[in-house]
This record gives C-alpha cells, sequence and structure tokens, in this order.
C-alpha cells in the first residue's frame, strides 16, 4: 500500500515550530554580522577583536550542537528543542544591556549554546516525524528558515538597527521567539524515539559512540560540512563590511545586497527541497555545488569591473541559488545515522563544523586588507566543488523508511564489538 504523504496536524505542528525557532535562531546569527559595525564603533574594537566575536560565536554553537544533540538523544526531542530556544531568548535579550565588549562576549556564547541546538534537534524530530517520501521536502524546507532569516536580519541590521541602535535591536530580537515557543507545545514527540525509549536507557552511549557504525559517517558529515560551511562563511562574513568600505555603499544598501543573496538562497532552497525526492540526495547536492562553484569563478573574474554595477546581482544570485549544501544534509545526515544517537550525530556534526571554520573570519580579516575579497571567492568556489564531489560518498536513502539506519548499524555494531550482549535496535 502507498504511503500517505500528507501531514496529519501534530506533523504539522512539529514543522511549523522547529521551522520557527530555525529562524529567528539563525537571524540572530546573521544579524551579528550588521550590528558588529556599530558595535566595534562603540567599544573601539580592532578587527581583530570583531572577528574573535564571530569566532566565539562559532565556537559556543559546536558546544551547543554536542551537548543538545546528546541530551535530545538521552531524554526526548521535543524538550530540549523547549531549551534550546529559552536559552537563546534570555542570551539575546540579556545582550541588549551589555556594558563592555567582554560581556557581550559572554552573553554570545551562552546564546550560542542554545542556537547550535536547535537546528540538529528539529531536523531529527521533523525525519522522523515526517512521512518518508517526503522527507527530503520537509527536511529541505525547514532549513530554507536559515534565508527568511537572512532577509530579516538584512531589514533589521540595514534599516530598522540604524534608527534604534544596536542595543534596542538585540531586545527587540528576543521577543518574536515567544511565537516558536508557543508553537512548540503543541508538537508531538518523535514516535521513532519513543519506540528505542526503553533501549536508550540500557544502552552505554559510550559503547554506541565509538562503534564504526556512528564514528564513519560522523566523521564523513563533519568533514563535508566543515567544507561547505567554510565556503559559505567565507563569502557571508565580512560581506557587508566589506561592500560598506569597498564598494562605496551605505549600510542600508549593504542590507539590500543581502537580502537579495537570502532571496536567491531561498530560491535555490525551495527547488532543491523538491528535487531531492525525485532524484535523490547526492545527485541534489552535486548539482548545487557545480552551479556555487562555477559562479564564484565567474564572479572572482569580473570582480573588479562589476563590484560597483548592479550586474554583480546576477552573479551573486546564482552563488547563492548554489550555495545550499545544508539544504540537503538534513535529511542526508539524518538517514545515515541510527536513533540512538541520530540527534547527536546530526547536531554535532553540522555544530562542530561550524566551530571548525571559527578561523576563517580571521583568515578573511587577513586576506581582505592585503589581497581584496576575490581570493575569498575563489576558495570558496574550490571548496563547493570539492563537497558536490564528497557527495557521493553518502548512500542515498530517499523515499526509505528512517529506521533502515537502526538495522545497517545494528549489523555495523555485530561486527565491531567482540564480547557482551548486543541492544537489540529493532524493537523497543
Amino acid at each position: 500500500m502507498q504511503e500517505n504523504t500528507r501531514l496529519d496536524k501534530k506533523a504539522r505542528a512539529t514543522v511549523l515550530s522547529a521551522y520557527l525557532g530555525w529562524v529567528f535562531d539563525y537571524y540572530e546569527v546573521f544579524l551579528l554580522t550588521f550590528l558588529i559595525i556599530p558595535i566595534a564603533k562603540e567599544f573601539d574594537l580592532s578587527t581583530g577583536e570583531s572577528a574573535a566575536l564571530f569566532s566565539w560565536q562559532l565556537l559556543s554553537l559546536a558546544v551547543g550542537g554536542v551537548l543538545m544533540g546528546y541530551a535530545a538523544d538521552r531524554f526526548g526531542r521535543r524538550p530540549i528543542l523547549i531549551i534550546t530556544i529559552v536559552i537563546y531568548a534570555l542570551a539575546t535579550f540579556a545582550r541588549a544591556f551589555s556594558p563592555n565588549y567582554e560581556t557581550l562576549i559572554i552573553l554570545t556564547v551562552v546564546a550560542g549554546l542554545g542556537i547550535g541546538g536547535e537546528y540538529g534537534v528539529g531536523q531529527t524530530l521533523v525525519a522522523e516525524v515526517v512521512p518518508a517520501r517526503r522527507r527530503g521536502l520537509w527536511s529541505g524546507i525547514l532549513y530554507g528558515g536559515v534565508f527568511v532569516a537572512i532577509m530579516g536580519a538584512a531589514l533589521v541590521g540595514g534599516y530598522v538597527m540604524p534608527v534604534i541602535g544596536w542595543q534596542w535591536t538585540f531586545a527587540i530580537s528576543g521577543f518574536p521567539v515567544l511565537l516558536a515557543a508557543y508553537v512548540r507545545f503543541a508538537a508531538p514527540e518523535s514516535e521513532v524515539w519513543r519506540e528505542q525509549r526503553s533501549t536508550i536507557e540500557k544502552t552505554n552511549p559510550l559503547e554506541i559512540a565509538l562503534a564504526r557504525g556512528f564514528l564513519r559517517p560522523f566523521a564523513k558529515c563533519t568533514i563535508i560540512a566543515t567544507i561547505y560551511f567554510s565556503a559559505y562563511y567565507g563569502i557571508a562574513t565580512f560581506l557587508p563590511k566589506y561592500l560598506v568600505e569597498e564598494g562605496d555603499l551605505s549600510v542600508a544598501r549593504a542590507a539590500w545586497w543581502i537580502f537579495f543573496s537570502g532571496a536567491a538562497g531561498l530560491v535555490g532552497n525551495l527547488v532543491a527541497s523538491v528535487l531531492m525526492d525525485r532524484i535523490g540526495r547526492r545527485r541534489t547536492l552535486m548539482a548545487l555545488m557545480v552551479v556555487a562553484s562555477t559562479s564564484g569563478v565567474a564572479l572572482a573574474l569580473t570582480w573588479e569591473t562589476l563590484l560597483r554595477s548592479n550586474l554583480i546581482l546576477v552573479l551573486f544570485f546564482l552563488v547563492f541559488v548554489g550555495a545550499n549544501g545544508a539544504t540537503v544534509f538534513g535529511a542526508m545526515f539524518s538517514e545515515v545515522f541510527p536513533t540512538l544517537l541520530r540527534t547527536t550525530g546530526v547536531s554535532a556534526t553540522l555544530q562542530i563544523a561550524r566551530g571548525l571554520v571559527f578561523v576563517v573570519p580571521f583568515m578573511v580579516a587577513y586576506i581582505v586588507p592585503r589581497y581584496g575579497y576575490v581570493p575569498v571567492v575563489v576558495i570558496s568556489a574550490a571548496e563547493f566543488l570539492a563537497v558536490a564531489i564528497l557527495a557521493w560518498t553518502f548512500p542515498d536513502r530517499a523515499n526509505v523508511d528512517i529506521r533502515e539506519a537502526d538495522e545497517d548499524f545494528n549489523r555495523e555494531l555485530g561486527k565491531s564489538v567482540a564480547a557482551g550482549p548486543l541492544p537489540d535496535l529493532e524493537k523497543s
């Protein structure tokens, strides 16, 4: 009998709550790329100190991803989602009252712990709740919240912040998450997780985490995500600041450019979300990365000519349409980890990858004043191409029951553990 692909009421609540939480979380991450301009001026920060704020944020995302991911595997997806958004909301609001740079860093780290756990936990819950034949679609749409967040941050950072200041911008940015928190209470717990609950309580997580069936996909996911985020953050981190200083643009004008790139990303995200269940995860990821890479090369070759021309928007559009690797990562990563440690695997690999690229803001801060933005774009284009190649090292489990990962892991665990009883991953 053919699987019903429509979402029921509980599944819709799950997708909506995860989506809203992710939108508001990433909105704050990207908003910082605009707020750093007045913050640096008020606290008299050097370029290195400004870069350090981004780096501390990225590192805290990694820690939050590991901690919240593990907690969601042990105690359930739903309660940890609520905790992540509370941590984020309170810390973001508190940053409005930062008296100095040091306090701002501490509160940014605290907010990052909540933000780091948000996407991985939400993605896992969505992957386990929605029908298998639509898992790629809804996983992709979930990640698409990042582009809505970018557009929102561009509007607020470019047009609202210059009027009300960075402190009030942080303050009001903490309030919309109340909507996501309200909706989140309507979301159910994952039945896939409930089926494994008794096994989870009896299992030694260290034994599972050290099994080859977990370590192998963990390493592959971390590597491909690190390369992708290095490419993406390399282009995006200091782009507003560079456009203001070198492109003779006002902050509002730079915000419009970023809004445009977010809209382009959303277009790519929607296309990829539809394609994933039709042509598979690997082909979709490869196509996206080829578009991003070739467009990046073209952008580098015409940078000086087009920097002050609206024609550069065409190439920016194509770059950010293609730079959608993480749209595919959600479904692809969820399908290679067992239920016992699925959230740990998805959340930790994505956020550790973000944490590992903490050096990227420093590298960009070093390269751009000396050589301009073109080398950064070229390096990113090469990294996008590498992601396209690595996509083919993953299994493609489009339209397959997500429990298949449990069956594969059970076999792998049987091969890697020499003695002792094995948990039955196919039964509760």
